[in-house]
């Protein structure tokens, strides 16, 4: 239902303050680097959400436990500015996992028969409160502008939307996330040429199938797709320019690029939906909660409270460096922790 959209953050603004732990450092997790979250900031957000989010997702075998144990204590964050840092981080032993989104854990363990996804995840089995957990605990993924460019950002908006509507980005998805997670190469794709300058655009090749960059350095995948999409129905040029993870921020500050592939912030249901009167929005949170048994609410009530005032800004902005603006999501996807064999 869509009136999901608004009732994730209404469920948090109910929620007061919770006592985080000492931060732990006997389990360690590798991720990529945020622009603007440190590893401390990180290990805190994530502790208060995702555990009792977690526990919410196992109880509907939403993920399911295949020999491990649901939750590790209170796992510490290490950086990484590149999947292949963080990849050789866990071969060497620095890290315990990796966190990476489920569709590039699946990517990774297709393509590597030494890594192995520590939780399934099963989004077709979610309803309820269970939907509104992954929700929550998802990450969406957005293009990044500095913030003069507003024209930009709402043009590339604009073609988002309407690739939504016309079901050209579930397409998309289907063909170069879902399928090449399951250990199709990603294919290439092709720019069309128009009048004008390019549009250049930052792609790190770090979460593929969706950033995707092949091993001699051509650009192929869902983020080629995406992008030669856009372009087309803009009819401008597109340009693309590899960074690393953290080099985003910089090649964006600097002028090198136009525009950063990706950005990692909230998902669609949890920015409030305008289209909604606050009478629809009383009523869906009403009905979902209606519909939650007493240990649902009590896990939302426990993860919401991480987004008290003081944390949301921070968790919206967490891959946003200062003068920047994003577009709406284009993707989201459930983060999930990946093992060796």
């Amino acid at each position: 239902m869509k009136k999901l959209v608004s009732l994730s953050l209404s469920l948090m603004m109910l929620l007061g303050m919770l006592a985080v732990p000492a931060m732990a450092d006997d389990f360690l997790v590798g991720t990529l680097s945020y622009l603007n979250m440190t590893e401390e900031d990180n290990y805190r957000i994530g502790l208060a959400m995702k555990q009792p989010l977690k526990k919410l997702l196992f109880m509907h075998d939403v993920w399911t436990d295949d020999g491990a144990t649901a939750v590790i204590g209170d796992p510490a964050y290490h950086y990484y500015d590149t999947l292949n840092a963080m990849l050789m981080g866990l071969q060497a032993g620095e890290v315990n996992c990796i966190e990476v989104p489920y569709y590039t854990g699946k990517y990774l363990c297709s393509t590597n028969d030494g890594l192995i996804i520590r939780e399934e995840y099963h989004p077709e089995k979610a309803a309820g409160a269970s939907e509104v957990a992954i929700n929550m605990i998802s990450d969406g993924y957005s293009f990044l502008m500095k913030e003069e460019n507003v024209g930009l950002r709402d043009a590339f908006d604009a073609q988002i939307a309407a690739m939504k509507a016309d079901g050209t980005l579930q397409r998309l998805i289907d063909e170069h996330i879902v399928r090449a997670s399951e250990g199709a190469e990603p294919a290439a794709i092709a720019f069309e040429k128009f009048e004008g300058d390019p549009v250049r655009i930052a792609v790190t090749g770090s979460l593929p199938p969706m950033d995707y960059v092949a091993a001699d350095g051509s650009f192929a995948g869902f983020n080629t797709a995406v992008l030669a999409e856009i372009g087309r129905r803009l009819q401008k040029n597109i340009e693309l320019v590899q960074v690393d993870s953290m080099g985003r921020a910089l090649a964006l500050s600097e002028g090198t690029v136009d525009v950063v592939f990706w950005t990692r912030g909230m998902t669609d249901f949890l920015l409030e939906d305008e289209k909604l009167s606050d009478e629809e929005k009383k009523e869906a949170r009403a009905e979902y909660l209606e519909q939650m048994t007493e240990e649902e609410r009590a896990l939302l009530k426990e993860a919401g409270q991480a987004a008290r005032t003081e944390m949301k800004q921070q968790m919206v902005s967490r891959d946003m460096p200062a003068g920047t603006i994003n577009t709406q999501p284009y993707f989201s996807d459930c983060p999930v922790w990946i093992i060796l064999r």
